[in-house]
């Protein structure tokens, strides 16, 4: 490919432009807009506060509507794996509801719609920069499902492109914040540096330890310098991991 060219490869219109790569999947966003669904309310965010919330009083959907919220969760999945990572944490969510999907789940599932109809022209740029700055961001939301486990947020870029990005539910209950920020680190950092050995295999490139971005000054400390109260013997071998 030359510079300005343009390449569809799997529903992905791959352009080349000077120093970036641009992932447009503007078609599909369009298509997806013609799902079967009625009119769409424009959101400017993907989920509100209650996306983890389940009502169990919801109406189950008819297998019909079930069967097609179960095709537009999947095409939704396809999309945020290729150009639309902005959306992960709802479509990870929506995708544990679609064997009991209920009236609930299709009003979340019109929000995701209707936040990728308010910005269908958004396009994923991978662009150039250090290749051998790896960096990983750690996150954590606190106690936002029903059963009080935390949500772990995960992107890495090489550069100033996005290489990864994940969000999942932890499989612990964790008693405050800070706790469910080191868990979210713990169970990461492995990974992290695994990816960061693939990256310099790939780019045969001298292995650099990667840089791990967390927002959170107690666990940073915790790790960094030691001290402070952990309540927990598992909290404290996952400290000790991370140091």
């Amino acid at each position: 490919m030359e510079i300005n060219d343009s390449q569809l490869y799997l529903g992905m219109q791959l352009i080349l432009r000077p120093g970036a790569v641009i992932i447009d999947m503007v078609n599909s966003v369009e298509r997806l807009m013609n799902c079967g669904e009625d009119a769409l309310r424009e959101f400017t965010s993907p989920a509100g506060k209650d996306i983890f919330s389940v009502d169990e009083k919801s109406q189950l959907l008819s297998e019909k509507d079930r069967k097609q919220f179960h095709t537009n969760v999947a095409k939704l999945l396809y999309l945020l794996k290729r150009a639309r990572p902005d959306i992960l944490t709802a479509i990870g969510f929506l995708c544990t509801r679609v064997t009991r999907a209920t009236a609930q789940d299709k009003l979340k599932l019109r929000r995701v719609l209707g936040y990728l109809k308010q910005t269908k022209t958004r396009t994923l740029h991978f662009k150039l920069g250090d290749l051998r700055k790896f960096q990983m961001f750690v996150d954590a939301a606190f106690a936002p499902h029903p059963d009080a486990k935390s949500q772990t947020g995960v992107a890495g870029f090489m550069g100033k492109a996005l290489l990864f990005a994940a969000s999942r539910k932890q499989k612990c209950v964790s008693k405050s914040p800070t706790d469910s920020e080191l868990i979210a680190l713990s169970d990461n950092i492995q990974f992290i540096e695994l990816f960061a050995e693939f990256i310099a295999f790939i780019t045969n490139t001298e292995y650099q330890s990667p840089m791990i971005n967390e927002d959170c000054t107690a666990v940073s400390s915790l790790v960094t310098e030691g001290g402070g109260v952990v309540r927990t013997k598992h909290l404290r071998v996952r400290m000790e991991l991370c140091k």
